[in-house]
C-alpha cells in the first residue's frame, strides 16, 4: 500500500512538473546519445570482450611469483581509470563472478576503479569547463593522486592472503553475447542519465541559493560542471569545485555503477563514502595550489 501511494505521488509531480520533465528527459537522452554512447561503448565492447575470453586470467597467470590477486585489483584499477566508469565497477563485478576477487575486496577498491577517462577530463573538463586555468598536470595530479595514495594506504592494513582462490574459467561465449551485454550496460547508463537530468530539471528553478546549487551540481556531473561555472564564486573555490566534482563523478555516476554490480553484499554506501574522501582529497589539492600560485 505504501509503495502504491509513493507511485501516485511521483505520477502527480510528474503532471505538475511536466514541462521540466520533458525538458530533463530531452537533455538527458542527448547526453546520452551525443556524448555517452560514443565515449563509452567502444571501451565496454571491448572490456566484454577481454572478460568473455579469458584474457584477464591469461595475463595474470604470467605473474606467478606476485599475488595474483593484488595484480587482479591493481588491473581493474588501472582499466577502469583509462575507460571511465562505470567500466571498472564492471571489470570488478567480472572478476568476482570468475573467484578472482573477494566481495569484500571488491567493495574496498570500488571507488578507486570508478573515475571519468582521460579522455573526457581533458578533452571536456580542463579545455572546456576549467579552460586552462591551472596546468594540466596538477589537474590530473589531484585527481589520480588520491588514489593512489588510498590504494596505498589500503595495501598495508589489508591482509594480502585474505582471498588466495585461483580464478575460474568462464565459458566461451559468442559475439553475439558480447554485444547483447553491451547494449544492456548502455541502455542502463542511459536510464539513469535521463532519471537524473529530469531530477535536475526540476530542482533547479525551486533551489535559488548558490549554496543549494553546488549540493545539486553533485547529482550529475555533465550538467554539475557546467552548473558551478555559472555561479559567483571566487575563482580558487570554483576551480576546486569542479576538480572535485570531476574525481567524483556525482550521484547519478555511483548509480550507474550500481547497476553494473551483481555481486552479492555490494556496499554502495561505502564507495560514496570513499567518492566524499577521493574528492575532498581532489578540493584540497587544487586549492592548496591556488592560493600559493
Amino acid at each position: 500500500m505504501k509503495q502504491f501511494f509513493v507511485m501516485i505521488t511521483l505520477l502527480i509531480l510528474l503532471l505538475i512538473f511536466h514541462n521540466a520533465v520533458i525538458t530533463g528527459a530531452q537533455n538527458g537522452l542527448l547526453l546520452w546519445y551525443q556524448t555517452l554512447i560514443p565515449s563509452l561503448l567502444p571501451f565496454i565492447l571491448v572490456t566484454n570482450a577481454l572478460s568473455e575470453t579469458n584474457a584477464y586470467q591469461t595475463v595474470v597467470s604470467h605473474f606467478r611469483n606476485y599475488n595474483q590477486n593484488r595484480i587482479y585489483e591493481i588491473m581493474s584499477i588501472l582499466v577502469g581509470n583509462l575507460c571511465g566508469y562505470p567500466i571498472g565497477a564492471k571489470i570488478i563485478n567480472d572478476f568476482v563472478k570468475n573467484n578472482c576477487l573477494s566481495t569484500n575486496r571488491a567493495n574496498q577498491i570500488l571507488s578507486l576503479a570508478s573515475q571519468a577517462s582521460p579522455m573526457f577530463l581533458i578533452g571536456f573538463v580542463y579545455t572546456h569547463i576549467i579552460e586552462n586555468k591551472l596546468p594540466l598536470s596538477i589537474f590530473l595530479i589531484s585527481i589520480y593522486l588520491p588514489v593512489g595514495v588510498y590504494y596505498i594506504f589500503f595495501c598495508i592494513i589489508t591482509n594480502q592472503q585474505t582471498h588466495t582462490s585461483s580464478c575460474m574459467p568462464i565459458k566461451k561465449l559468442y559475439i553475439k553475447d558480447t554485444f547483447l551485454h553491451a547494449v544492456e550496460t548502455m541502455v542502463m547508463i542511459g536510464i539513469y542519465v535521463i532519471i537524473f537530468s529530469i531530477l535536475l530539471s526540476v530542482l533547479l528553478p525551486i533551489c535559488d541559493k548558490p549554496i543549494f546549487k553546488i549540493i545539486l551540481s553533485f547529482m550529475e556531473i555533465t550538467t554539475g560542471l557546467k552548473l558551478l561555472t555559472s555561479l559567483e564564486l571566487s575563482e580558487h573555490i570554483q576551480i576546486s569545485l569542479l576538480c572535485a566534482l570531476s574525481a567524483s563523478g556525482g550521484l547519478c555516476s555511483a548509480y550507474q555503477v550500481k547497476g553494473v554490480l551483481e555481486y552479492p553484499k555490494t556496499q554502495i554506501k561505502k564507495y560514496l563514502l570513499d567518492k566524499c574522501i577521493l574528492s575532498t582529497g581532489t578540493f584540497c589539492i587544487i586549492y592548496l595550489y591556488c592560493s600559493f600560485h
